[in-house]
C-alpha cells in the first residue's frame, strides 16, 4: 500500500505546487478587480441616473409650469397632465429629490456631495416658487405675475440644478478616469508579478517532471509498443510485471484486457457475417412483387383502354423506381436519388389511385447529395399509403419533406388519413423499439420497423425517430440522420 501510495503522492505534490501559487495569485487579482469594478459600476450608475435628469428635467419642469401658468392645464387635474404627456410637477420634484437624496447617501467624495446638496436646496427652492404660482393660480387673475415668476424664479432655477447636475456628471467623470487609471496600474501589477511565478513554477514543473519521468513514463512506454502490436493484431506479446507499485495492477489488468479483445474479435467477427447476412437479406426483398404485379396491371389496364401515353409514364416511373432499387446493389445513395425513388412510387400510386390521393415532395437542394440508407422513405409512404390515406373514405395528400439542420437532416412524411388511437399509437411505437416487422394487408414494403432496424445498423445511436398521429387527422413519422453513413 506504501509504495502505491507513493506515485500518487508525486502527482499530487507537482499538482499542488502548481495550483496553490496560481489560486492564491487569481484570488488576489479576482478579489482587487471585483472591488475595482464594483466602484467603477457604481459611478458609471450614478452618472447614468444623474443623466436622466440632466436631460429632460429642466424641459418637463418648464413646459408644465408654464402650461399651468397659461391655463392650458389645471394644476389639480392629473389626467389633463398625461394627456399633453407631461407629469405633475410636485411629482417631479418629489422623484428628483429621492433621487439625489440617494446619490448623496452613496457619495463620499466631497466635491461632489457639495454638489448634491446644491441640488437639493434648489429642488427644495423650486418648490417653493412652484407652491407660489399654484397659489396665485387658485386665487385668479394673476396672470403677469406668473409669468413673471416663470421666468425669473422657474426658469432660472431649473437651469442652475441643470448646472449643478452637469457638474456632479463631471466630477464623477473625474472620479471614473481615476478608477480605470488604478484598474490599469493594477493589471501591470499582477501581470508581472504572474511572469515572475510563471517562471518559477516552470522550473518547479521542469524539476518535477524529470523526476515523474523516470519513475513512471518508462512502464507506459512499454505498454504503448504493447498496445500497438494489438493494435495490428498480435495480441502474443506481454507487459512485464516487476515496478512493485500501481504500474503492476495495470499491467495485469492490461494483458487481461489483451485476452479479452482477442476472443471479443472472434465474437465480433461472427456478427459481423450475421450483420452481412442481414444486409444480403435485405437487399433480396426490396423488390417488392406485389408493387409490381400492381403497377404491371395498371400498365395492362392503361393500354387496353388506349391511354397509351399513361401507359408510357407509368412504366417510366417505374424504371425509375427499379433503377434506385437495385443501384447496383449499393445500400448507400444520395438523398436525391431517394427522392426520385419516392417519387416514382408515389406517381405510380397517384395513377392508381387517382381518386384516393395526392401527393407533395419538398426536398432541401442543401442535402440532395448527401448520402444516406437506400430506402428509408419509400416504405413511410407505402405505411402511409395502406395504414393511412386507405382508411378513409375521402381524398388524403401525403407530404414528403426533407430539411437541412446543420450536420443533420430532417425527413418527415404526412399523411391526412385516418390516424391512430391512443392504444394503436402506443402499439406502433412499441413495434419500433422491438423492431418486430409490419407488413401491411397485402404484403407491401418491409414495415416501418423495419427501416428503423436498417437505420440503427448504419448510424446506430446517432439517429432519432417520433411519431404523432390523431385520429381523424393524420400521422407524422418525423427521422433524424447524420449528413454522412458511417
Amino acid at each position: 500500500m506504501k509504495r502505491r501510495k507513493s506515485i500518487r503522492t508525486r502527482i499530487i505534490v507537482s499538482i499542488w505546487c502548481i495550483v496553490v501559487p496560481m489560486t492564491i495569485l487569481f484570488s488576489m487579482a479576482i478579489g482587487y478587480f471585483y472591488m475595482s469594478f464594483h466602484r467603477y459600476n457604481k459611478i458609471v450608475n450614478n452618472i447614468t441616473q444623474a443623466n436622466e435628469y440632466n436631460m429632460t428635467f429642466k424641459e418637463n419642469m418648464d413646459s408644465v409650469i408654464y402650461h399651468i401658468v397659461v391655463g392650458s392645464i389645471r394644476y389639480n387635474e392629473p389626467k389633463e397632465h398625461a394627456n399633453l404627456g407631461m407629469r405633475d410637477p410636485y411629482i417631479q420634484i418629489d422623484r428628483a429629490r429621492r433621487q439625489f437624496q440617494q446619490l448623496k447617501e452613496r457619495t463620499t467624495d466631497r466635491e461632489k456631495l457639495t454638489t448634491l446638496r446644491e441640488v437639493l436646496g434648489l429642488l427644495n427652492t423650486l418648490e417653493q416658487r412652484v407652491d407660489d404660482i399654484v397659489n396665485n393660480v387658485k386665487e385668479g387673475g394673476h396672470y403677469d405675475k406668473n409669468m413673471q415668476m416663470f421666468n425669473m424664479d422657474i426658469s432660472i432655477l431649473t437651469g442652475l440644478i441643470q448646472d449643478s447636475i452637469q457638474r456632479y456628471i463631471y466630477e464623477s467623470a473625474i472620479e471614473m478616469g481615476k478608477v480605470q487609471r488604478e484598474i490599469n496600474g493594477r493589471i501591470m501589477f499582477f501581470i508581472r508579478i504572474m511572469i515572475v511565478i510563471f517562471a518559477v513554477l516552470l522550473i518547479i514543473s521542469i524539476v518535477i517532471s524529470k523526476y515523474t519521468t523516470d519513475r513512471i513514463i518508462k512502464p507506459i512506454d512499454n505498454m504503448c509498443r504493447v498496445t500497438e502490436s494489438y493494435a495490428v493484431g498480435d495480441f502474443s506479446k506481454k507487459l512485464e510485471v516487476k515496478n512493485n507499485n500501481e504500474l503492476d495492477v495495470l499491467a495485469n489488468s492490461f494483458n487481461n484486457m489483451g485476452d479479452d479483445i482477442e476472443n471479443l474479435i472472434k465474437t465480433v467477427g461472427e456478427e459481423q457475417k450475421e450483420k452481412q447476412s442481414l444486409e444480403m437479406k435485405l437487399l433480396t426483398a426490396e423488390i417488392n412483387p406485389h408493387f409490381l404485379y400492381n403497377t404491371l396491371d395498371t400498365i395492362v389496364w392503361l393500354t387496353e383502354a388506349k391511354e397509351n401515353d399513361e401507359a408510357v409514364k407509368v412504366l417510366s416511373y417505374l424504371s425509375d423506381f427499379f433503377r434506385v432499387s437495385l443501384s447496383n446493389g449499393r445500400d448507400v445513395i444520395t438523398v436525391g436519388e431517394e427522392e426520385t425513388h419516392i417519387n416514382s412510387y408515389l406517381a405510380i400510386q397517384e395513377i392508381r389511385f387517382s381518386d384516393m390521393m395526392d401527393y407533395e415532395i419538398s426536398i432541401d437542394d442543401e442535402i440532395k447529395d448527401c448520402q444516406m440508407v437506400k430506402m428509408t422513405l419509400q416504405p413511410l409512404v407505402e405505411n402511409a399509403i395502406y395504414h393511412g390515406i386507405r382508411g378513409r373514405r375521402k381524398k388524403g395528400i401525403i407530404r414528403v419533406t426533407g430539411k437541412d439542420q446543420g450536420s443533420y437532416m430532417v425527413f418527415t412524411v404526412e399523411d391526412t388519413g385516418r390516424g391512430m388511437t391512443a392504444e394503436e399509437l402506443d402499439d406502433f411505437r412499441q413495434r419500433l423499439l422491438t423492431g418486430k416487422i409490419m407488413q401491411s394487408a397485402e404484403g407491401h414494403g418491409f414495415g416501418v420497423a423495419n427501416v428503423v432496424t436498417r437505420l440503427h445498423l448504419y448510424y446506430g445511436s446517432d439517429m432519432d425517430i417520433t411519431v404523432k398521429s390523431v385520429v381523424g387527422r393524420g400521422t407524422i413519422i418525423k427521422i433524424v440522420l447524420p449528413k454522412s453513413v458511417q
